[in-house]
């Protein structure tokens, strides 16, 4: 990952546990270390999208929410602008 410092930092991840349209987990392995749970449920006229993010230390994960936070907010943006798009 390029951060907006100029500096290269490691974002490394593996897909743990995949249900096609239920759920997708994925282990961040490089520091911050964490799990992230994404689950999908059918609601009338769409989607409700949860996303839990757990970090291997409280501590770590209060001393950067300030960045995480946001950062998450603009992907799950990002993912309604995809969706509302519709297919390519």
């Amino acid at each position: 990952m390029h951060g907006p410092d100029g500096r290269d930092y490691d974002n490394e991840s593996t897909f743990v546990e995949v249900e096609p349209r239920r759920k997708v987990v994925v282990e961040h392995v490089s520091l911050p270390k964490y799990r992230l749970t994404i689950t999908l449920t059918p609601i009338d006229g769409g989607t409700t999208v949860s996303w839990v993010q757990e970090f291997e230390k409280p501590d770590v994960a209060r001393g950067i929410a300030h960045i995480v936070v946001p950062a998450n907010e603009q992907n799950l943006d990002r993912l309604t602008a995809e969706v509302l798009a519709g297919p390519v």
